[in-house]
């Protein structure tokens, strides 16, 4: 029996960052959660058994996980930043940072001293738990001794658990540089051991970076795969230069056990382990290193492709083992707009999620034969991930072929088009159930814009709000026959109002398309057909939306649009 299914890339539309996923043996589907900043309900849990049909199932945060986590008091692109999803004995666990507390704002409206103090212990990084994918999550417990952003949780054969995340360097040899460090933690309580051990009396510096001058290391996780613990990270910012890395240590007896081994042949060689602060080691040595890096570094990375293309920043990524479909990556990627001028790169949609297929392979030069000799590998070494195979990038769309003797996986490409051609319809007064709130503002509720082009109706009473952050949006409503509109760009802003010219039970829409707001009016009656209506409808007004992208407001995150009674 053959079935074929086709994954379409992104999987994920609009601002769906950072994601983390597990294959769940008991449920017999993948879980995968993705970072939400300052939106409330956040860490969205999606499933899958395919990748191709997602569903959204619950939210890790809701209203009152969100006020004990002291979102409400985040600034812009602050709060829950790169989560990472993993089973630890038997429970469900995500390991989280929550960035960009605003301290005197939590202060004045009521936060305690005490909450603040334990999440400030932390620096903001924490742990939720749950029995069920559907909730309820217990939770934060605040990891106090963190620091840094991006926290991984592994779990290794022998039971213990490691902890490891990045911060910036404690002595940095250039700008921008940062370390990895790792520390085994008790999952029972959430606190670090401290037993004298390898990785148990202090923080461990494991990476810094692939090379000279590499910049952001970060997304750091940690996975057994044969007799070797694999360490990944993303590098280079996560932006035009974003990538993926891959590193390994031999850990055939768990990797506490590598760990002291590797201490050993330290001391054998004469070196000392070199002290990063009191009390913490680092496993960067001037002779050996504790993780050797893939030589084909990057795994993955889309900024050698040039600014022709489309899909840009690639990088953070997760794997995966599905017990039929292989071993799979997934990762955050940008689809860009292109801008008025050569070179100018927009993104309006942030940082969505995509998946790619992953091989391992051994370099030829370690395992061919000298004569009619043993091969330099073995059994319990898996060589290093290859992604996407034969394309080297990202695929449009993979096809996933199985049949009675195997599966086949054929990914490629589309076109090097990065919008849609047809607009997507987002009725913001629709009454959707889906909405989200940025921290505790519930004046407005708004949805995540997945595509490009979007038309959005203008609501008969209230406004339609097109958001990047607090200093960078758009208000549309309609006052009788008339849209006023206001655009706020920074410090500056522009408001005015155009005669609709609408026929009667027609409202005018905004198109967001072509780096544009456009006011749309057509004697249609309904939106069902969004392409004929913009086809038909007469432009009314059209303003510049460049201040609406990341490149120029800055920040993280991408547009949503929002309904304000």
């Amino acid at each position: 029996m053959t079935t074929t299914i086709t994954i379409a890339n992104p999987i994920l539309h609009g601002m769906h960052p950072d994601p983390s996923w597990i294959w769940d043996d008991d449920l017999r589907q993948i879980v995968l959660v993705t970072s939400t900043f300052e939106l409330v309900p956040g860490l969205p849990i999606y499933v899958s058994r395919d990748m191709a049909h997602w569903k959204h199932v619950s939210d890790a945060i809701d209203e009152e996980l969100a006020r004990r986590l002291l979102i409400p008091f985040v600034d812009d692109s602050g709060g829950v930043y790169a989560p990472t999803l993993r089973r630890i004995r038997g429970k469900y666990v995500i390991a989280c940072t929550i960035a960009r507390i605003n301290g005197r704002k939590a202060i004045a409206e009521g936060c305690s001293q005490a909450e603040l103090d334990a999440a400030q212990a932390a620096e903001g990084n924490f742990v939720l738990e749950s029995d069920s994918i559907d909730g309820p999550w217990r939770g934060p417990f605040w990891i106090e001794g963190a620091e840094g952003i991006d926290p991984d949780i592994f779990e290794d054969g022998d039971g213990n658990v490691y902890w490891t995340q990045t911060r910036p360097a404690v002595n940095p040899q250039w700008e921008g540089q940062t370390e990895v460090w790792t520390q085994r933690i008790n999952p029972e309580t959430w606190t670090f051991v401290d037993d004298g051990l390898p990785a148990g009396s202090g923080k461990t510096v494991i990476w810094r970076g692939y090379g000279m001058e590499s910049v952001w290391a970060e997304a750091p996780h940690l996975y057994r795969v044969g007799d070797y613990v694999y360490l990944m990270t993303a590098e280079g910012g996560t932006s035009f230069e974003h990538s993926e890395m891959a590193m390994r240590i031999y850990a055939p007896h768990g990797l506490l056990r590598a760990f002291e081994a590797y201490e050993r042949e330290v001391s054998e060689l004469g070196e000392c382990i070199p002290q990063v602060r009191d009390g913490e080691r680092c496993y960067l040595g001037t002779a050996i290193r504790a993780f050797h890096a893939d030589k084909k570094n990057p795994i993955l990375t889309h900024r050698h492709l040039g600014l022709s293309e489309p899909l840009q920043c690639v990088g953070h990524a997760d794997l995966l083992l599905h017990p039929e479909l292989g071993w799979w990556l997934v990762c955050l990627g940008v689809r860009e707009t292109r801008g008025k001028h050569d070179g100018e790169l927009l993104s309006y949609l942030g940082r969505e999620s995509f998946v790619a297929p992953v091989s391992w392979e051994h370099n030829p030069a370690d395992w061919k034969l000298d004569g009619n000799g043993a091969s330099y590998t073995h059994e319990g070494d898996p060589g290093w991930p290859v992604t996407c195979a034969g394309l080297g990038r990202l695929a449009d769309e993979i096809t996933v072929t199985t049949e009675d003797d195997g599966i086949a996986i054929e990914p490629r490409m589309k076109s090097s088009l990065a919008g849609d051609v047809e607009p997507a319809l987002v009725d913001v007064a629709d009454g959707s159930t889906n909405d989200v709130v940025v921290r505790d503002e519930r004046d407005v509720s708004y949805r995540r814009i997945a595509k490009l082009p979007t038309l959005m109706p203008i609501p008969m009473s209230g406004s339609l709000v097109i958001r990047q952050n607090s200093t960078h949006y758009a208000v549309f409503s309609m006052h009788g026959t008339d849209v006023r509109y206001e655009t706020v760009n920074g410090d500056d802003s522009q408001a005015g109002s155009v005669a609709a010219l609408r026929a009667d039970g027609t409202r005018p829409a905004v198109l967001f398309d072509d780096n544009r707001l456009s006011v749309i009016v057509t004697g249609m009656h309904g939106l069902v057909d969004s392409a004929t209506f913009v086809r038909q409808g007469q432009v009314l007004l059209s303003v510049d939306a460049r201040f609406l992208s990341t490149e120029w407001a800055g920040g993280f995150v991408g547009c949503m649009a929002g309904f304000m009674a």
